[in-house]
């Protein structure tokens, strides 16, 4: 059989369940605000909210400019190593020790004889 429940027993059984869900309970702002949300507060935590997000995106855009730097500089610093090593490498190549060296394969020699300047009188030709 069904049970007879007065007008009061059901308010007060409603009252112990809360209309409002959890989330209501967290963030509710009526006793800060008298029942309303103030768009002058939304604007200033929207217009704050975008400035983060800007300095957020500006300063990932920074650090990966950086780390851009860095790895250039590596390569300029390992090119710079190749072109001293290079270089090292082709002063000995120029030296004449290392082409008497390289000339006896060829069995060729070097001259011992100092090489003579020829001289034309240009007086005469006319």
């Amino acid at each position: 059989m069904a049970k007879q429940v007065s007008d009061t027993e059901r308010q007060a059984s409603k009252s112990s369940v809360p209309k409002e869900g959890i989330l209501d309970l967290l963030f509710n702002m009526d006793p800060l605000t008298g029942g309303e949300l103030p768009m002058k507060l939304v604007y200033r935590i929207t217009h704050i909210a975008i400035l983060i997000i800007g300095y957020i995106y500006y300063s990932m855009l920074a650090d990966g400019k950086i780390h851009q730097i860095a790895k250039t500089k590596a390569e300029l610093e390992e090119i710079r190593a190749d072109y001293t090593t290079q270089k090292a490498e082709f002063m000995k190549i120029g030296k004449q020790s290392y082409l008497a060296g390289a000339m006896k394969k060829y069995s060729l020699e070097v001259s011992l004889t100092p090489p003579t300047k020829v001289v034309v009188d240009q007086s005469k030709e006319k």
